[in-house]
């Protein structure tokens, strides 16, 4: 059964260095972020104690026709505007301890002459007219209203996060104040477990599982978010059509004092059936490890990954590698995985097997704090070195290198190690 959607927000993000491909696009990519991204200035504490919800769009629309009329790029001003649609789309009254409400916007920008605007960053123009959207989508504005006005929050862009369902606005809400400070980082509160599992690419990810309705024995578990080996976060939402998170799964905990779903009292079969469905990984309990009596905040250490593969394009200029991952196989320890590729682990001549079915190489970052250790010819011992003299070293193999043990975390390599070939 498909439960669960996923809104993600990055951690941090990782680029290649490509500066060259890219700098014919900076002015264009400059205005459409700007443009996407900025909001309403500020307006004064007695101006904006005296607002609406019409108002904060105005301002909304008029600071969009500043951020166009200023940009250096745009070769002709915007002369007219309308607001075509502006309609409360949802408002939560127990996120807060005031209510925070959603406002879907739609307008339109008039150019003096549209031939000469730059449609960039998913900008579109209907009948000469620039619309509202942008590469993240639609604007839905976010007012609160801990004083008697609404006061302007931020926006959320429904090309970004699902805002079609009282759970997907619950949700995209949901990571926008918890990135304002404004709401703790656990979607909630009580009984928490925390599953370590690795993906089929190798890294190692982790998923928080909840206890969402009922605290202790025979209150279900549910999986709230998860985070890549990269320390992406990927918040979970349950897919229903009418109702918030915690109804949806009140009504499962009755189902389950009832005896259906017991599955969901398990926290391990919650968490399996998450990898395995969800994600489409190839798991089994046993690639489960748990951290039981977890909380919240341990789910924020980025886990650590482990690969082993071979190294090319070690730049030490670039600080990056490409690693074409394997497996290295040994008869005492992986004998029912040797039999599973038709191979009898009494066979190998030394004692181990290298599985590399297919040369599909990723791209891994280095750092200054990365450290090296090889071996030397006719030795069997490592030995610490520096990434020039690593890369000196890979000179050495152009044709047949030794595999290396790759261990990241936080997006960037933390060690790589030579393996010992007999």
């Amino acid at each position: 059964m498909n439960e669960f959607s996923v809104a993600a927000r990055g951690r941090r993000r990782r680029f290649a260095s490509c500066a060259a491909a890219m700098l014919a696009m900076l002015a264009v990519l400059a205005l459409a972020v700007l443009t996407a991204c900025t909001g309403p200035a500020d307006a004064s504490e007695s101006e904006a104690r005296a607002m609406t919800a019409e108002d904060w769009a105005n301002r909304f629309v008029e600071d969009k026709i500043k951020i166009y009329n200023e940009a250096e790029y745009i070769e002709t001003a915007i002369i007219d505007s309308k607001i075509t649609l502006l309609e409360k789309a949802d408002t939560f009254d127990a996120l807060l301890a005031y209510p925070v409400e959603l406002w879907r916007l739609e307008y339109r920008l008039k150019p003096e002459d549209i031939s000469k605007f730059v449609l960039a960053g998913g900008a579109d123009e209907e009948d000469g007219w620039i619309t509202e959207a942008s590469s993240m989508g639609r604007p839905f504005l976010v007012l609160s209203y801990e004083d008697a006005a609404p006061q302007y929050l931020g926006c959320l862009w429904n090309g970004e996060s699902d805002l079609t369902t009282p759970a997907g606005r619950e949700t995209a809400l949901r990571v926008f104040l918890e990135d304002a400070k404004l709401l703790p980082c656990e979607t909630f509160a009580g009984n928490h477990i925390l599953v370590k599992f690795p993906l089929s690419t190798g890294e190692t990810c982790q998923v928080l599982l909840s206890q969402p309705a009922v605290q202790g024995d025979g209150g279900l578990w549910c999986a709230e978010r998860w985070m890549d080996g990269n320390g992406y976060v990927y918040y979970i939402t349950p897919q229903t059509a009418d109702s918030r998170a915690a109804e949806y799964y009140a009504a499962l905990q009755v189902q389950c004092d009832a005896g259906h779903n017991p599955g969901l009292l398990d926290p391990l079969d919650v968490a399996l059936t998450f990898v395995v469905e969800e994600l489409g990984q190839h798991a089994t309990l046993g690639d489960l490890t748990a951290e039981y009596d977890a909380r919240a905040e341990d789910f924020y250490e980025t886990p650590v990954s482990a690969y082993i593969g071979y190294i090319s394009n070690f730049k030490t200029d670039d600080m990056f590698f490409y690693l074409d991952k394997i497996e290295w196989l040994t008869d005492e320890r992986d004998a029912d995985r040797l039999r599973a590729l038709g191979i009898e682990p009494e066979s190998l001549p030394n004692g181990f097997y290298i599985h590399n079915p297919a040369s599909y190489p990723d791209w891994f970052e280095v750092s200054e704090q990365t450290r090296y250790e090889i071996i030397d010819p006719g030795e069997a011992e490592h030995r610490n070195i520096d990434a020039q003299k690593f890369a000196e070293h890979l000179a050495q193999f152009p044709e047949s290198p030794p595999p290396f043990h790759v261990v990241t975390k936080d997006g960037y390599v933390q060690s790589i190690v030579e393996q010992y070939v007999p």
